[in-house]
């Protein structure tokens, strides 16, 4: 019985620790993101222009599973209009642009590799906070508010 729990855990563990190396990494913390950018600024997206979709390579088809569809992104450029330099060069009423990828349409019937090329969503008119930190490049982007829509 005792050799059955240390096999299991033996093998549990086997499994885990190959998949671990490919997550996502931890949030970054506030002095994490200051430290590893070269600029950090608050600012309002006044502009968002985007490229032509193509396939992320990002996500394959499942074994044996019909209907595939290939994950799609674009790259794109935010302008932002700086209204709190937080570190580096930018200065209030400065405008700055941001290059990023936008996810245009999702996988279905895929699997992802993990962890993948960071995505975000600039929201033009919306109120943002970005460093410009490659180590901390998943959590660089806060969306602090969105402006209401016109319904």
């Amino acid at each position: 019985m005792n050799n059955t729990l240390i096999i299991s855990l033996f093998l549990a563990v086997a499994f885990i620790i190959p998949n671990l190396c490919y997550a996502i990494p931890a949030p970054c913390t506030q002095e994490q993101l200051l430290e590893s950018s070269d600029f950090a600024i608050e600012g309002t997206v006044t502009k968002v222009e985007c490229g032509e979709p193509y396939e992320s390579k990002q996500c394959s088809a499942k074994d044996g599973i019909e209907g595939f569809v290939p994950e799609l992104v674009a790259k794109c450029k935010a302008t932002v209009k700086v209204s709190d330099n937080i570190k580096g060069k930018y200065n209030k009423g400065d405008e700055v642009v941001i290059p990023y990828l936008q996810l245009v349409q999702q996988c279905e019937n895929g699997t992802h590799m993990i962890p993948g090329s960071p995505l975000k969503v600039f929201v033009p008119n919306s109120v943002i906070k970005y460093y410009n930190s490659e180590q901390c490049k998943y959590w660089n982007y806060l969306q602090i508010s969105v402006p209401p829509s016109n319904n």
